[in-house]
């Protein structure tokens, strides 16, 4: 017995019926190879009937609540506070005050910029007493460091989302604070080799797999011109063929990655004389 949805009006021959609808099993072809794959079986609701040894079924239609919107990463804040000296974390902290007091963006900060700003006051009092060597100052000193230090982490989660509520703005709105962005990490080709295969006229593209990375392999003949390079393949593959290229002609190669809508700077140029 064929299984026959009206509404696409094709037949599914692999199935298996319940009391309320039908286990399905998918065909999935490899795009690549041609071939056809067994997909994931899965449960229909169905209301069906049968007329000449065709099983009839309208189909519930569920609808697919995943989102479809491309994830966008968050932007960071990125404060380096172990990398400051006393002086630096004090200049940096009255900055961020600064630039957020009366700032649209931050209505209520947390914590208040007036709690940061008595700690930088404290801080900036035990500094100027540990430059007279009293004894203790440092340690007091060093006591008031960590409690601004504390007060800036919050103030700076406070920043980010804030930032974030706004994808599209939030770099622009971490800046407005005075706070600096966390730089996006990019990962460069480390390996990247070429050279031909067996077959004429082709040849095998290599690199090292970065985790989560599509790469761009490009191409040309004319490495001096730069609008001449044309990008030949573009998928999560590290290695990969090319063909249709011409005996006697010299060809120039290079590979990015692109991690996160991130794309790495273009690995060193490799060129080959196709035989």
């Amino acid at each position: 017995m064929k299984l026959k949805n009206e509404n696409s009006n094709k037949y599914i021959n692999d199935f298996s019926s319940a009391s309320d609808g039908v286990f399905l099993r998918r065909t999935e072809t490899n795009n690549v190879l041609g071939k056809t794959k067994p997909g994931k079986s899965r449960f229909i609701k169905t209301r069906c009937r049968i007329n000449q040894q065709t099983l009839f079924c309208f189909r519930n239609t569920i609808q697919n609540t995943m989102s479809t919107k491309p994830k966008m990463s968050k932007v960071l804040v990125a404060l380096g506070l172990s990398k400051l000296t006393i002086p630096q974390l004090i200049a940096n902290s009255k900055l961020y005050v600064q630039n957020m007091t009366g700032n649209a963006n931050f209505t209520a900060p947390t914590p208040t910029l007036a709690a940061v700003t008595a700690q930088i006051n404290k801080l900036e009092a035990a500094y100027m007493l540990s430059q007279t060597r009293v004894k203790g100052s440092v340690a007091d000193m060093h006591s008031e460091q960590k409690a601004l230090n504390i007060l800036l982490k919050s103030l700076s989660t406070y920043v980010e989302g804030i930032a974030n509520a706004n994808p599209e703005q939030a770099v622009g709105v971490i800046e407005s604070s005075g706070m600096p962005v966390k730089k996006k990490s990019v990962h460069a080709p480390k390996t990247f080799t070429v050279k031909t295969t067996a077959t004429p006229g082709e040849v095998e593209l290599n690199t090292k797999a970065v985790k989560k990375a599509v790469y761009t392999y490009a191409m040309t003949t004319d490495p001096n011109t730069a609008t001449s390079w044309v990008d030949i393949i573009v998928n999560n593959d590290v290695k990969n063929t090319h063909g249709g290229l011409s005996s006697g002609t010299r060809y120039y190669f290079r590979v990015a990655t692109t991690v996160k809508g991130i794309q790495s700077p273009w690995s060193s140029v490799i060129n080959i004389m196709m035989p």
